[in-house]
């Protein structure tokens, strides 16, 4: 279960053209997967012990330094509080560690067991006796291995050169869906703040071989959805990925400011895969290229300091919750039991934030809770973003850190989480400019902007600029399979004569609902569930052309691939029943029993349960009206089930297959 990494030899960094040492470095890591099943974090409504292992979940550690070494622990793991923190300081300072030197960063992944204390009401008063027992057991055994790795690392410092670099990964993006400025719910918005750097610190032995590989990327751990399995997600998946391919190293993989940022798409373990590869395949680029050399140990700076809240409501608002059977009436009862202690709410946060400082050639900066990206584009955009390298999930997560813009646009971060997190009131929005300006001034004077620096892309990212570029990556691709091919050829030849497919809403019996369209980005379109047979989605097309047949093309999506199968859906033309279809995530045809109807589906956008993409339509000139729109319509074939057809609001549907066509080719 445990295996250090003890690192021989000499660095091969060269500034003069001879090889030197630069400091010790030393890793370890060790197996902390349960033995029994335990209740997972991160989800309120997985109510029972996890069902299976997925993959693995680890700690690792890197100690830094000779007389005063740095020692960084990840843990797979949602959360680490801040009483177990001080447990393993406590620990670790016989072994020479002070509390500046020791960063723990939780991975966040949010299918590891639950940690005792952590998002307290989450589990407060849901918890059975046995499930309490056992989480409290694990939690114990986490302690005890963080200490063990952690001495692990120490014990194994060897000489060794450090360097390090920054590329670049993209599968993250902000999951705040705004309507009017407002937040409305989780998704992905294409043009909103990320931080998409990928910072990388290697060592490498006497002949020129990585031993240890550090790596961050700004990007919740929430691939897997609520999937009740154990695993490390898309960090886990990374750190196993770069084991293989460099297997004399260490790999430790931390999360920045990724509060508001989620993997793009998620939903199943192959997603997971493959934003590991992308990660470990841009750090492999780095690794063998050039990186700046480090030559002096890290010095290391710790600060701990409020962050304010507003003030708590008063307690007839608690207990006029306080009846309700829901986590605002847990969370109620619980200030309340504070409030007839006779003890106050709290009026604030503690926020610890480190720094480590490789002389001038970079500064890591490790801050505490789940921070919203905005400090890490403003800490990147009023520092030398070049040679600055941001954490959070670092020390401990108390809750999150939402900055201005998240508490004026409100939701999720900057309310409701607070909840979870057992918070008596919001943050007031001055801590943003307090926290800029502490962590400013640990990092201290030289690392200012240099107006001059190549921008990195971590402010906004113009996603929906990049959807082209990612059709023709997936579209060129060696690895299609024939029906991908057949059906991207069948596209290219229908595309000749297609014409809008959508214009206007007839009828709409189903609902509006915010999800993923074509691209990826969330979107506000029509939805129509198999829920009652009688309900339709109608809507209209451009006009038909005066003689011949027609080819209508219209964007759309449809999900949920794990809910009941009612049989599908039937396509009405002009009131007229033609063909019927089901539920798809892959290329797919359907054709009329008389031939007059073709709907071809090519999906754009995948989740482990949903897809969204483009439909084309070929209708027979029996079945038209030349020179006349056609009502289109979509009813279900079934009502037991919340699987789902939707029609995306768009009346450019042309301009996304010319991107088909043209990234085809």
């Amino acid at each position: 279960m445990f295996r250090p990494f003890g690192f021989l030899g000499i660095g091969i960094v060269l500034l003069s053209g001879q090889a030197r040492t630069d400091t010790l470095i030393g890793t370890a890591k060790v197996d902390i997967t349960p033995e029994v099943p335990l209740l997972l974090a991160g989800y309120g409504h997985r109510v029972s012990e996890h069902e299976g292992v997925d993959d693995r979940l680890w700690a690792r550690a890197i100690a830094i330094g000779d007389e005063e070494p740095c020692l960084v622990i990840a843990v797979d793991n949602c959360g680490v509080t801040a009483p177990l923190v001080e447990r393993v300081e406590e620990a670790l300072r016989a072994d020479g560690i002070a509390r500046e030197r020791l960063v723990i960063s939780s991975s966040h992944t949010h299918t590891a067991p639950n940690l005792i204390g952590f998002a307290p009401v989450m589990w407060a008063e849901r918890m059975t006796p046995a499930q309490t027992a056992a989480t409290r057991t694990y939690t114990e055994q986490v302690v005890a291995w963080m200490i063990e790795v952690g001495r692990a690392a120490l014990e194994s410092r060897r000489p060794a050169s450090l360097a390090f670099g920054q590329g670049i990964a993209t599968f993250g993006g902000n999951r705040r869906v705004l309507e009017n400025g407002i937040w409305r719910g989780f998704g992905f918005s294409p043009d909103a703040p990320v931080d998409h750097s990928v910072p990388v610190l290697v060592a490498k032995d006497e002949e020129g071989e990585p031993i240890a590989i550090w790596s961050s990327y700004t990007c919740h751990c929430t691939t897997m959805g609520g999937r009740n399995r154990i695993s490390g997600d898309w960090t886990g998946y990374a750190n196993r990925d770069i084991e293989a391919r460099f297997r004399d190293a260490l790999s430790l993989v931390t999360v920045g400011c990724g509060a508001d940022v989620g993997p793009q798409p998620a939903g199943d373990v192959d997603m997971a895969r493959s934003h590991g590869a992308a990660l470990a395949e841009e750090v492999a680029r780095l690794v063998s290229g050039e990186l700046q050399p480090l030559a002096a140990d890290p010095v290391a700076r710790l600060e701990r300091f409020p962050l304010p809240l507003t003030d708590p409501p008063e307690e007839e608002h608690w207990r006029s919750l306080a009846e309700r059977d829901d986590f605002y009436g847990v969370h109620a009862r619980s200030m309340l039991k504070t409030l007839e202690a006779g003890d106050k709410l709290d009026e604030s946060v503690e926020m610890t934030c480190s720094v480590w400082q490789f002389g001038k050639e970079l500064t890591m900066v490790f801050l505490a809770g789940e921070v919203v990206v905005d400090y890490a584009v403003r800490l990147k955009t009023e520092l030398d973003w070049r040679r600055v390298w941001i954490h959070a999930y670092s020390h401990d997560v108390p809750c999150y850190i939402p900055s201005r813009r998240v508490l004026k646009e409100g939701g999720y971060e900057a309310d409701f989480s607070m909840i979870f997190y057992g918070k008596p009131a919001r943050f007031d929005p001055a801590l943003e400019d307090l926290l800029i300006s502490r962590v400013k001034r640990l990092v201290g004077g030289g690392y200012e902007a240099v107006s001059k620096a190549p921008n990195v892309q971590f402010q906004h990212p113009k996603s929906s600029a990049r959807f082209p570029e990612r059709l023709k990556a997936q579209y060129q691709s060696d690895a299609l399979s024939p029906k991908t091919r057949s059906a991207l050829a069948r596209i290219r030849e229908l595309s000749e004569s297609s014409r809008e497919g959508y214009r206007r809403l007839i009828r709409n019996d189903g609902e509006q609902s915010l999800w993923h369209d074509y691209s990826g980005a969330s979107r506000n379109r029509y939805c129509l569930r198999q829920m009652n047979s009688a309900a339709r989605l109608e809507w209209e097309t451009e006009s038909a052309p005066e003689a011949g047949d027609a080819v209508f093309v219209f964007l759309g999506g449809l999900g949920w691939q794990s809910e009941t199968d009612a049989g599908g859906w039937l396509l009405d033309v002009n009131g007229r029943e033609v063909l019927r279809f089901d539920l798809s995530r892959e290329p797919v045809s359907w054709v009329s029993e008389d031939g007059a109807a073709e709907l071809h589906y090519l999906p754009t956008w995948t989740s482990g349960e949903d897809s969204a993409g483009l439909f084309q339509l070929k209708l027979a000139e029996v079945l038209i009206e030349g020179g006349e729109p056609v009502r289109l319509s979509v009813r279900p074939r079934g009502a037991s089930s919340r699987r789902w057809f939707a029609l995306d609001k768009i009346e450019d549907s042309k301009s996304i297959e010319h991107m088909i066509v043209e990234a085809s080719r």
